[in-house]
């Protein structure tokens, strides 16, 4: 949600960051994975991720066809209509690529959310979008609508 791009933006967390983690990463655990080798991953991981957080790095020539750079992860943070639900990658841009999410960055995103949000109270941001969520759980009228509210896309409408 900041409407800066810097590198502390590399380092916030939502308070369920950790227990997402932990749920996701047991399964490696549990088919055999190392837990060292698993975590040592989410290491190299974040520390990757860390580097793209900065608006110092320009294009990287040829490793912009495989890899997660700067330019590509600006446009991950951009609220502009076409940088949403773009460039999700970790390291490898390929996977953006070949499933039809990739952006190439054209011009300076504009960085934050799409509706400003004028709270610098991080309870407050992390928990912002429970009430409209649960506001669309209530209101929707079939199961139909109740999965594309939960799984669709941003700004996902039912058919009138």
């Amino acid at each position: 949600s900041s409407r800066d791009y810097n590198i502390v933006t590399a380092v916030r967390f939502g308070p369920l960051e950790s227990l997402w983690s932990l749920i996701m990463h047991i399964p490696l655990v549990l088919i055999g994975f190392s837990p060292d080798v698993v975590l040592g991953s989410v290491i190299v991981v974040l520390g990757y991720q860390t580097w793209l957080h900065t608006e110092l790095i320009g294009k990287l020539g040829p490793l912009e066809w495989v890899l997660n750079t700067p330019s590509h992860h600006r446009v991950h943070h951009g609220s502009d209509a076409k940088y949403l639900d773009k460039n999700y990658a970790g390291i490898l841009i390929i996977w953006d690529r070949m499933f039809g999410s990739f952006q190439v960055e054209e011009e300076r995103p504009r960085y934050g959310l799409t509706t400003d949000f004028d709270s610098q109270n991080p309870v407050k941001v992390w928990f912002s979008e429970i009430p409209g969520l649960w506001r669309d759980i209530k209101n929707a009228k079939t199961g139909r609508e109740l999965r594309g509210r939960l799984f669709g896309p941003s700004g996902w409408k039912p058919d009138p």
